[in-house]
């Protein structure tokens, strides 16, 4: 029995990770079924197809460690959702007022272009692609435009500042 695991390691291991991707989530999973082969290894002898075995038990394996995910995310989702929501304080609100307005009056500053690139990507959350098409410009070019318009903000902006505006952004805040 041993030296028929052995055999099929690397074989289960090579189908998990094509499903996994991640190689230490397979090798992990690929120690799980070789036990549970172990402990069905009086089962498996007296069967007649053993790789339709081992294969059945590998796909089951698969299957239900992507439904725990599924009932693992729902679950955190589900506890994010419940989770109070802490309301700014007046000091925060204001100092986000300012902030807003400092960046505002920047980007008055840039010429029209960037401008506009600035606004339909950070206001209207557009994609520079859409863009593009808006403006009738490359992709690349409105890259670009957006990439100056940011240099150019960040010039004029002190860095404690500058990474306050992106943490403020990537909390939903701005």
């Amino acid at each position: 029995m041993e030296k028929m695991i052995n055999q099929y390691r690397n074989r289960i291991y090579g189908f998990v990770l094509k499903y996994v991707k991640i190689p230490q989530h397979a090798e992990d999973m690929t120690q799980d079924i070789l036990i549970k082969l172990w402990n069905n290894r009086h089962k498996i002898r007296s069967m007649d197809d053993q790789n339709a075995y081992i294969l059945a038990i590998t796909r089951n394996y698969i299957r239900d460690h992507f439904k725990r995910m599924v009932r693992e995310k729902t679950y955190l989702e589900e506890v994010i959702h419940h989770l109070p929501v802490q309301e700014p304080s007046g000091l925060r609100t204001v100092q986000r007022h300012e902030l807003q307005n400092s960046i505002l009056q920047i980007v008055s500053e840039l010429p029209d272009r960037q401008q506009e690139v600035y606004h339909l990507f950070y206001d209207k959350g557009k994609s520079l692609k859409e863009i593009a098409l808006e403006l009738n410009i490359s992709p690349y070019t409105a890259k670009n435009h957006r990439a100056e318009a940011l240099k150019f903000i960040r010039s004029r902006i002190n860095p404690e500042v500058f990474l306050t505006i992106f943490i403020l952004i990537g909390n939903g805040c701005l």
